[in-house]
């Protein structure tokens, strides 16, 4: 039975897990997202970097105090069962609605450019039966195939050569000509593609070497953070500011750009690998929206069919009679708020902490 005190993940597993979490399908909308600074937004995941670096500080601070503990029992220790199980809850409700946002995403992207005779009920049943193999096998299966899914994808970073060839390069100099609302806008924008490293609040007290984790997630971050500045570099330097602010999937269309004798269309060959990377963020919140249901259910005690049902509701989310405004809402809006509450609540909870150990320390 999977406890939780088996120490499984080493520094390899750490670095990858927080850098393809992260990824999932963010970036092909990423150039769009911070299009509200123009040409200045290849700084703008700089900047995201340093903020995510920052609030990784509470994150793994919490950790540390409770180094056995996932933040499901954490919560419960700190705010008691009954407020303890309504934050794992919403910890549960988050996970199963970020794997349903990442999959529904990839979905319309696939039945857009690669499948647009086909519907997505059948490619959705794949992708979440190939889900729950990765799920059964533990947070190492997640991470092994984090690290599958990295060296299968991110070789395509060198299709940025042709658009870096025939591109402006004038235009990747700093101007700084916009307001400072729309560096927030971009900013929050662009978060929903930073969130991720945060999950190692659930899969800390798996890892071998937790002295060094906080450097092995920070390398993880930095992994992200240099391809998203290649990929916007090669946005700015090849498309106009209209095309950056009006073209949904820009990676694609810099695809467009390639010129190879043997394959006509490579964004279609893009498209299919990139599966690698939703498989690994899906599963990773899978694998959390499922120690969720332990934590409520069974004690924290492992229950395949927790899984079953966690991974049945996300795609309920997804294919159930729900309206499409509540659709938008739910995966381009409330998520991104559920990711800003996973970093706070470690805030919270240290200061919960701070406030119980000095009663604790007086009553002594």
């Amino acid at each position: 039975m999977d406890t939780g005190k088996m120490k499984k993940l080493n520094k390899y597993h750490v670095i990858f897990l927080a850098q393809n979490i992260m990824v999932g399908v963010g970036l092909f909308t990423l150039p769009k997202d911070l299009s509200h600074v123009g040409y200045n937004q290849w700084l703008v995941p700089i900047c995201l970097g340093i903020l995510a670096n920052i609030t990784l500080i509470p994150v793994v601070l919490l950790c540390k105090r409770y180094p056995e503990d996932s933040l499901f029992r954490i919560t419960e220790k700190l705010l008691g069962k009954f407020f303890g199980k309504i934050v794992n809850a919403i910890l549960l409700l988050y996970g199963v609605v970020q794997v349903a946002s990442i999959t529904q995403a990839y979905l319309r992207l696939v039945q857009t450019f690669t499948l647009p005779q086909f519907t997505l009920l059948e490619p959705s049943i794949l992708l979440y039966g190939v889900l729950i193999s990765i799920v059964l096998g533990g947070i190492k299966s997640v991470a092994r195939f984090c690290i599958i899914g990295f060296f299968f994808t991110m070789w395509m970073i060198y299709y940025t050569k042709w658009a870096f060839q025939s591109g402006q390069w004038l235009h990747v100099i700093p101007t700084f000509e916009v307001s400072g609302e729309s560096w927030v806008l971009a900013l929050h924008d662009g978060a929903r593609s930073m969130f991720g490293y945060g999950l190692i609040l659930f899969y800390y007290p798996y890892i071998i070497n937790k002295r060094k984790a906080y450097l092995h997630t920070t390398i993880g971050i930095w992994i992200v953070v240099l391809i998203y500045v290649i990929v916007c570099i090669a946005c700015v330097v090849y498309f106009s500011p209209w095309q950056l602010q009006n073209l949904k999937y820009p990676i694609l269309n810099l695809f467009q750009a390639v010129q190879l004798p043997f394959v006509e269309r490579i964004e279609n060959f893009g498209t299919s690998l990139w599966v690698y990377l939703i498989l690994s963020t899906g599963s990773a919140y899978l694998w959390v929206a499922k120690r969720g249901m332990d934590a409520l259910l069974s004690k924290h005690k492992n229950r395949t069919w927790h899984l079953i049902v966690v991974a049945f509701l996300s795609w309920l989310l997804i294919f159930g009679p729900i309206p499409i405004h509540f659709h938008l809402k739910l995966f381009d809006e409330w998520s991104v708020y559920y990711g800003y509450g996973l970093l706070v609540l470690p805030l919270f909870l240290l200061a919960v902490h701070a406030v119980r150990h000095r009663k604790g320390g007086s009553h002594e």
